[in-house]
């Protein structure tokens, strides 16, 4: 067996090559699916470079290969016979295709040296010629030739630099006088191919004898045509054409004519970068780094291509690189679903002739998106008050690149919601959904049956996608304002001519001035009445309802149903009689029995209170009097608790605006009244909408209207919990963008 080497590195002098110890290998089983006879696994043990490693070069013995970007800082010598790795001592180094040398440089000497421990370093000494007036750039090494670039004359010339006999030689490559080579390209091992062009501008590319800088194929290009890569099979020329184009093609030519034949290749954008190998009359072509790509490419696959039949197949997901060895196989680091991240050998099949990849040493990572820790959304009941008004789920995966969503769906309307991920990011595996509880409109979603479908996407395109599927039940505490169900306050909108539309108040909030809110027809009608109530819950269910006095006197009570499609049942009397009052207010506790009350002002100005029984049937039990003089006041509106009581105020507006609020004692009456403010003469209605920015305080609507445009405008006072001050300044939004509405309620 070949001794494991490192390389012992002196700055000035030759490397030395002494023995290292290799590590003990583990065996791993046998265990993965074989799903295709072109992909098979032979693993011994696992493969011990980092995950973003790529082959530099790969010999006989062993392989170079590197970890970062081309001047980094990291290479790494790895044995075949038990996948030792060592690393090597820092600074960058170079491969020779196919074979076990490694090349390293102190200014202008180079040397090469064997990592099989087969022969003596190779020393070459560039100086004579390679000075700070005429610098020579390494290009690549073949074999133990060094292919350099040097300008002479303005002109670009490659040249060919070996140690014969002790003594260091400079060749050309032997491109026609006054031509000026622009690119090179390693064929293959042994092999070099450069691009040269005239001074006419015409443009040519040729085979070279490494050996003695001789052309000894030629063949011409198009003045404009870019080559990306280049390999030679014993029967063709093989190179990508014009990558930066959508015209990007595969042109493969038998050598020694001039008979081109383009092969399109599966992808109609830039295709730089594309590697091009040889594996016997087969062409093997990819675009490394599908494994960490966020979006799909065909061309991320490691593809064959026969020059003779035409015949394609992919034998790997993805590479991160893929070398030539010393027996013409090719060593690719890379993937597949099936069997992973690890080493693979494509070598020809014996029987078939057609390549086949097998997998030598894992590296015991799936190439395919896997769950590593997941948090599902709920099952049964799920509470989204004591949740905090979220619904967290998520993904930890095995790799970044990867698209995550959560796709909710209400059972009963089929309205659905989707929360997606982010763009992937380098390093991120962490992938957190949250649900705020509303649609895409803004819509707050309705309480009821949900089903789930949660989604993690492979960005690459490799493998397949890993979905979970689920339902559970959105429940909310009731809210006093709330008719359909969804835990937001509604406003209710009577237009003209009596038609009642429902508005959720937390998306008219969140819509720009020109979006339109989604709205629920509750249905004509409505002008019968004079004076209509959010009541909150006095029928005795969960759900808010309507108090409704007619024209004539009469109380109606129109129970809430808690339906987007029909919030209100069919009306039922409550009684006559109630044309006396001339103020009423409902949706408040003020007797801290947990039922809501009703409070009105007669015409004497005397205040009046209707203690709530939670019975539908009869939802108010006999009137109490709790005091005179509320004559003063032309609107009353029950807000519930403003101040961090227990029960329910009352604001109360005079003739002259000025607002006042009236903290509840608890027993139906009030403490003494404290001065809000003025200026609120101008509001038609004052409307005790609940919580409406989720803040768990009160909040008050007051209706307005645009002098300009006569539509109706919202003004949102926000709930402080405090009683000298218990509103901010008012914010304003149109409630809907047409005149015309006459009360809101």
């Amino acid at each position: 067996m070949a001794a494991f080497v490192v390389l012992a590195v002196t700055a000035g002098t030759a490397l030395t090559v002494t023995p290292a110890l290799a590590t003990s290998p583990t065996p791993i089983a046998d265990s993965a699916p074989v799903v295709s006879p072109r992909v098979s696994q032979d693993a011994v043990a696992p493969i011990t470079v980092p995950a973003d490693s790529v082959i530099v070069s790969a010999g006989s013995t062993g392989m170079l290969t590197r970890t970062g970007p081309s001047n980094g800082t990291a290479y790494r010598w790895t044995r075949y016979a038990d996948g030792a790795t060592t690393d090597l001592p820092v600074r960058s180094y170079r491969g020779s295709p196919g074979t076990d040398i490694v090349v390293t440089q102190a200014g202008a000497v180079f040397t090469l040296t064997d990592m099989g421990g087969a022969a003596e370093p190779v020393v070459i000494n560039t100086s004579a010629f390679n000075t700070q007036a005429t610098p020579y750039k390494l290009q690549q090494v073949i074999g133990t030739t060094l292919v350099m670039t040097a300008t002479a004359d303005g002109t670009r010339q490659h040249h060919l630099v070996s140690l014969e006999e002790g003594e260091v030689v400079d060749r050309k490559v032997a491109v026609p006088q006054g031509n000026a080579t622009l690119l090179d390209y390693p064929a293959g091992p042994g092999t070099l191919a450069v691009v040269h062009h005239a001074p006419d501008s015409s443009r040519s590319l040729s085979v070279v004898d490494p050996a003695t800088g001789a052309l000894t194929e030629t063949y011409a290009l198009k003045p404009t045509t870019d080559i990306e890569s280049l390999t030679l099979t014993p029967t063709h020329v093989a190179w990508v054409e014009n990558p930066y184009s959508e015209n990007s093609r595969l042109v493969l030519t038998p050598r020694g004519t001039n008979q081109a034949l383009a092969v399109p290749l599966d992808y109609t954008g830039n295709t730089d970068g594309t590697v091009l190998r040889t594996i016997g009359g087969w062409v093997a072509y990819t675009k490394p780094g599908g494994g960490s790509a966020t979006y799909p490419n065909p061309l991320h696959r490691l593809t064959v291509h026969s020059v003779e039949t035409g015949e394609s197949f992919s034998l790997l997901d993805h590479a991160t690189s893929v070398v030539p060895d010393a027996e013409g196989n090719l060593l690719a680091v890379g993937g597949t679903a099936a069997h992973g991240e690890g080493l693979y050998r494509i070598t020809a099949d014996r029987a078939t002739g057609k390549p086949v990849a097998t997998l030598l040493r894992t590296a015991a990572r799936p190439t395919a998106l896997t769950v590593v820790k997941e948090t599902l959304p709920p099952a049964g009941t799920f509470d989204f008050d004591r949740a905090g008004g979220k619904l967290k789920a998520g993904w930890t995966l095995s790799r970044f690149n990867a698209k995550v969503s959560l796709q909710l769906k209400h059972t009963v309307s089929g309205r659905t919601v989707k929360i997606a991920s982010g763009t992937p990011r380098e390093g991120v595996t962490d992938f957190p959904l949250v649900w705020d509880g509303r649609y895409h409109d803004g819509l707050a979603a309705y309480n009821g049956a949900y089903t789930w479908t949660m989604t993690a996407t492979p960005a690459n395109g490799i493998g397949p996608a890993i979905e979970r599927k689920g339902t559970f039940t959105l429940t909310r505490a009731p809210r006093p304002h709330d008719f359909d169900d969804n835990g937001s306050p509604d406003v209710l909108a009577r237009d003209v001519s009596g038609h009642v539309t429902s508005y959720d108040v937390r998306q008219v909030w969140g819509l720009d001035r020109y979006e339109e809110p989604y709205e629920i027809q509750v249905g004509g009608g409505w002008n019968v009445y004079d004076r209509i109530l959010a009541a909150g819950n006095v029928g005795g269910t969960r759900n808010g309802d309507l108090i409704a006095r007619d024209k004539a006197g009469v109380l109606w009570l129109h129970e809430g149903k808690g339906s987007f499609k029909a919030p209100f049942a069919p009306r039922t009397r409550i009684g006559g009689g109630w044309g006396i009052y001339n103020q009423i207010a409902a949706g408040s506790d003020v007797t801290g029995d947990g039922r809501n009350d009703l409070l009105a002002t007669d015409k004497g100005g005397v205040l009046w209170l209707y203690p709530g029984t939670g019975d539908a049937r009869a939802p108010f039990a006999g009137r109490k009097r709790i005091g005179g003089g509320w004559g003063v006041y032309n609107q009353l509106t029950a807000t519930g608790n403003l101040a961090g009581g227990t029960v329910g105020d009352l604001v109360a507006r005079d003739r002259d605006g000025v607002l006042w609020l009236y903290l509840g004692n608890g027993d139906g009456t009030f403490a003494a009244r404290t001065k809000i403010g003025g200026g609120w003469g101008s509001f038609k209605n004052l409307i005790g909408i609940g919580d409406v920015d989720g803040d768990g305080r009160n909040d008050l609507l007051a209706q307005g209207q645009d002098r300009d445009t006569y539509d109706t405008v919202l003004h949102f006072y926000r709930g402080t919990g405090q009683w000298k001050t218990p509103f901010t300044p008012a914010t304003t939004d149109d409630v809907e963008q047409r005149a015309g509405i006459g009360d809101l309620f």
